[in-house]
């Protein structure tokens, strides 16, 4: 390997590497760390791509990366509790093009800072246009062999990513940040990104969502199935490493404020089964004596060091070595490729055990030969789950709906309504819970005939549907009484939530008048009888609304009073020239 000119060594004198924390999704831990350079503008580089260029150009890029390598593992290996974490290296695909590129040399990098080779994740990426696809997976497959883990950066936005993924398959994508910028409000982005973790997920990748930046698009790609997180809605890159935290608490609270597929956990977790797995590195002998305990058992789950599932060994893959005379010798006799755990691994769906069910179902029926999904938390193995406990799982999850739903406005009912206010006092989270009752409903019933009833609460549930955000928790209390909830956060303010509100009510009187005969519009009343059989006037239908604003932190407040102060101020609503009532209950 040639050394550096003094020239190029000055250079890193200037330079600095600032790392971005990688976090799982679920649980906020922190997974490892991107390597970022900085200072290249100070060398008077308009980028960071034009610095390398420049060393491309002047025949040096791999003597350089090399020396720039040593530098960033040195700095990795000063951050608190680096023997967890996992170095992501951004490798420019040009450096099997140097003429002085040579073998092992970053091998004996680690071992001389004791790192194993696992720990480093070398990136690669599209950025720089791939013009010998044969050349970029030589790259891919050199440093594989070598023992590194490979990511593919920027995934989605080149020409040859699917190929790439086709010819060799990397252990970790990278989804880059155009399709997750406002992926949230942007359903074709989001169908795109969820089509790729599936990809990835069923090819046996892991998922790193890039470039999150709010809580809304961190949301999003949990619900899609990505496994891990990065941006400045995490952390920003930071070149003090002191402020690289093991966890972060953000992420973790925004996660346990999604109570979306809470019930969906509960049940899983009710039909996992915690089938012990062997870990890879295991011999062939640990194996067979794990099946041979069990009779029952046909499969067992294969993890790494760090527990995360890579696969299952299926009985019947071992019966032609079972049963074989030398069999058991071969299986014994460690020099022999019979003894290699990794022969026998089949790939199976990962998922995470608070994702979406309709995502977990989507995964295991996209693999048509899996007989169920392994199960992991904060990335993590924790069981198994069979073809046949899934069909329950749904069966249970569709009942357990079908109860509660209202048969004619298809909206959750009171089990479901009572579990979300449930859970947003529980966890003190800021929110908005709103009550609504139709207005004069009784007399325009009893005149018009229940039909024209149903109708008219078919009406307001359509309208809900349209004139309110679609990620709002909406139920059916019951005949003419509805509910909504939501949390706020940075992009749904109360102002905003109120606004909604006072639009359906408008939009709800206005479009319910055609429901009436043309005279009692002209008129703008019926005329019907009262509870004591008098004639008397009843206003055309309208709309009244409750609307309680929580607190973060909120004094503490009880579902029973909840409901006190929804039936106090519906009189008040009902009088409002606005026809709502506001209530903020404050915090401490």
């Amino acid at each position: 390997m040639e050394q550096l000119s003094p020239f190029y060594e000055r250079y890193f004198d200037v330079l600095d590497i600032a790392f971005q924390p990688i976090v799982d999704i679920h649980s906020g831990i922190t997974f490892g760390v991107e390597a970022l350079l900085r200072g290249s503008d100070v060398l008077g580089y308009v980028s960071i791509e034009a610095f390398f260029d420049h060393l491309y150009e002047d025949n040096v890029l791999y003597t350089f990366d090399l020396r720039l390598r040593e530098k960033v593992i040195e700095k990795f290996c000063r951050i608190s509790g680096f023997e967890n974490l996992k170095l992501f290296y951004n490798l420019d695909n040009r450096v099997l093009e140097m003429t002085d590129f040579s073998k092992g040399n970053t091998s004996r990098i680690l071992r001389r800072y004791g790192l194993d080779h696992k720990r480093i994740v070398f990136e690669l990426s599209e950025h720089n246009e791939i013009t010998n696809l044969d050349h970029f997976t030589r790259l891919m497959s050199h440093y594989g062999d070598e023992g590194f883990c490979i990511a593919i950066d920027d995934f989605g936005i080149g020409q040859s990513g699917y190929k790439l993924l086709y010819h060799c398959t990397p252990n970790v994508i990278k989804i880059d940040r155009f399709f997750l910028s406002s992926i949230d409000k942007d359903p074709k982005k989001k169908l795109l990104a969820r089509n790729m973790v599936q990809l990835a997920t069923l090819l046996g990748s892991r998922v790193i969502a890039e470039g999150v930046e709010t809580d809304r698009e961190l949301l999003v790609c949990k619900e899609i199935g990505a496994q891990m997180v990065q941006g400045y809605f995490v952390a920003y890159p930071t070149i003090n490493i002191a402020q690289i935290a093991q966890k972060y608490s953000h992420v973790v609270e925004l996660s346990e404020k999604d109570h979306r597929f809470k019930s969906h956990q509960n049940i899983i977790l009710k039909r996992l089964e915690s089938i012990k797995p062997i870990v890879i590195g295991d011999s062939m002998e640990a194996l067979l004596d794990l099946l041979k305990a069990d009779d029952e058992l046909f499969l067992v789950p294969v993890v790494d060091s760090a527990s995360f599932p890579k696969g299952i060994i299926h009985e019947h893959r071992l019966k032609s070595v079972i049963y074989s005379p030398f069999g058991r010798s071969l299986i014994q006799n460690r020099s022999s490729n019979l003894s290699v755990l990794d022969t026998y691994i089949e790939p199976i769906p990962v998922v995470d055990v608070s994702m979406p069910l309709e995502t977990i179902i989507e995964l295991f029926s996209l693999s048509p030969n899996a007989p169920g999904v392994l199960v992991i938390e904060s990335s993590r193995y924790i069981g198994y789950l069979s073809a046949r406990e899934m069909i329950e799982v749904v069966h249970e999850r569709n009942l357990i709906s079908a109860r509660d739903q209202n048969p004619l406005t298809r909206l959750p009912g009171n089990y479901r309504i009572n579990e979300f206010i449930a859970q947003i006092l529980e966890n003190k989270n800021e929110a908005v819970v709103v009550y609504f009752d139709f207005d004069h409903f009784k007399p325009y019933n009893d005149y018009y005939g229940f039909r024209n009833g149903d109708r008219v609460i078919l009406l307001f549930t359509e309208l809900m549907h349209k004139y309110l955000s679609t990620d709002f928790f909406k139920g059916h209390i019951g005949g003419d009484d509805f509910f909504m909830g939501t949390l706020l956060r940075e992009e749904v303010t109360f102002e905003s939530v109120y606004e909604q509100v006072e639009r359906l009510i408008y939009q709800f009187i206005d479009e319910v008048r055609e429901f009436y005969d043309q005279i009692d519009r002209e008129r703008g009343f019926i005329l019907s009888e009262d509870r004591e059989g008098n004639s008397k006037e009843f206003k055309l239908l309208s709309v009244s609304a409750v609307v309680i604003g929580l607190g973060k932190g909120s004094a503490p407040i009880s579902g029973e009073h909840l409901q006190q102060l929804f039936a106090q101020e519906k009189k008040r609503a009902k009088k409002s020239p606005t026809h709502i009532s506001v209530i903020h209950i404050r915090e401490n």
